[in-house]
């Protein structure tokens, strides 16, 4: 998918999704210089229920480093989110409280 991010606010949600991640990982390869088949270690696939796009499969490609990458993001917004509720630590999820940021790898 070649949508740019700033034409992706025109597609439904889950194309959207599917175009900022592409852009991502094309954007910032982690494996190699060039995103090349040969570099993908997995393919994240968007599968919007809804809409004009109902049905059809988008899938991502991911290089290894990309695939740690991703899940580090995840679980740090996560961690972010949950410490921001009033019964926990209050403590940034991407910083570890430092205000310094942390490397995603």
């Amino acid at each position: 998918m070649s949508t740019a991010p700033a034409d992706a606010v025109q597609l439904p949600p889950a194309s959207r999704l599917a175009a900022v991640l592409q852009e991502l990982m094309t954007e910032y390869p982690t494996d190699d210089a060039e995103f090349s088949t040969d570099a993908v270690s997995a393919v994240l696939t968007v599968t919007p229920l809804h809409g004009d796009d109902q049905g059809t499969a988008i899938g991502v490609p991911l290089q290894a480093g990309q695939v740690e990458w991703l899940t580090n993001l995840l679980s740090r917004e996560s961690a972010h989110c949950r410490n921001s509720h009033s019964d926990e630590s209050g403590q940034c999820g991407h910083c570890a409280g430092t205000g310094s940021a942390r490397s995603l790898r």
